[in-house]
């Protein structure tokens, strides 16, 4: 939960969290009075800068208008509500509301991202599909669950690998490999709900002697924001994995028309 540091003493923070001021064990460097924070469990996690702060906020509105919605509320008066509970929030945490309320467009959520233009997060070049977001991928407020991003991430995946000529299906029936994911690493940054359209963006970041290191970027085009940033990466196996295997020299080629490195986007 998101909290301003009231005071400061060694190990020991006050932070001012909903409107209570409790004790927190502080577990950085640097912190100081009216810092915002990060705190779980009662330890002080990390420091929120102003652009997270925000975001996190419109975040909180969001989910606030649905709660409210999910309970009967006609809609206009759940974005009012859900307007003076984030004005509250912002007030308890030092950040001017008329620039919160700004962040939100009044509640109205803002365009999608005009001329087709790439989040900044996406380099040229990489393969992108769209997919909209299905009723059983969603949670009680209607926004999708965070691990259904690893799977639309995958689905789009295998979509590049269609594209390249080298589908799971012949990488198992002819080459008799497959390539399953062994670690994931995701940030949720901003909400889907049902019924909006995402635009997976997709590249391989990395081709091992056995590994593929891809990263997925989600926008949402209903709101213009990036859902997701995931990272996954795949070990070459036999089809029974039980043993890993050296990439098939066919699959590397074919891979490296997508290869973007950090250094070169």
């Amino acid at each position: 939960m998101l909290g301003r540091v009231v005071s400061v003493s060694g190990l020991e923070a006050e932070v001012e969290v909903g409107g209570a001021v409790i004790r927190a064990l502080v577990a950085m460097e640097g912190l100081n009075p009216g810092d915002v924070v990060l705190v779980h469990a009662g330890v002080v996690l990390e420091k929120v800068d102003r652009e997270d702060v925000l975001r996190n906020l419109s975040v909180y509105y969001d989910l606030m208008k649905y709660h409210y919605v999910f309970n009967g509320i006609p809609e206009e008066e759940a974005s009012s509500r859900a307007r003076e509970d984030l004005v509250k929030l912002a007030t308890e945490l030092g950040v001017p509301a008329d620039e919160v309320l700004r962040s939100i467009q009044e509640g109205v959520e803002p365009p999608g991202r005009e001329g087709g233009k790439r989040p900044p997060e996406v380099p040229e070049g990489a393969f992108s599909v769209e997919y909209t977001v299905q009723l059983a991928e969603t949670d009680y407020l209607q926004v999708m669950h965070y691990t259904n991003y690893m799977r639309v991430c995958e689905r789009a995946f295998m979509a590049l690998l269609r594209e390249v000529g080298l589908s799971y299906t012949r990488l198992i029936h002819e080459y008799g490999v497959f390539i399953p994911t062994v670690e994931v690493s995701a940030k949720i940054k901003s909400p889907a709900r049902m019924d909006n359209t995402l635009r997976v963006y997709v590249w391989v970041e990395e081709i091992g002697r056995k590994h593929i290191k891809y990263r997925c970027v989600v926008e949402n085009k209903a709101t213009g924001r990036v859902s997701a940033d995931v990272v996954h990466v795949a070990v070459c196996t036999d089809t029974a994995i039980t043993s890993s295997h050296e990439i098939p020299e066919d699959l590397r080629t074919a891979l490296s028309r997508y290869l973007i490195t950090s250094s070169s986007s």
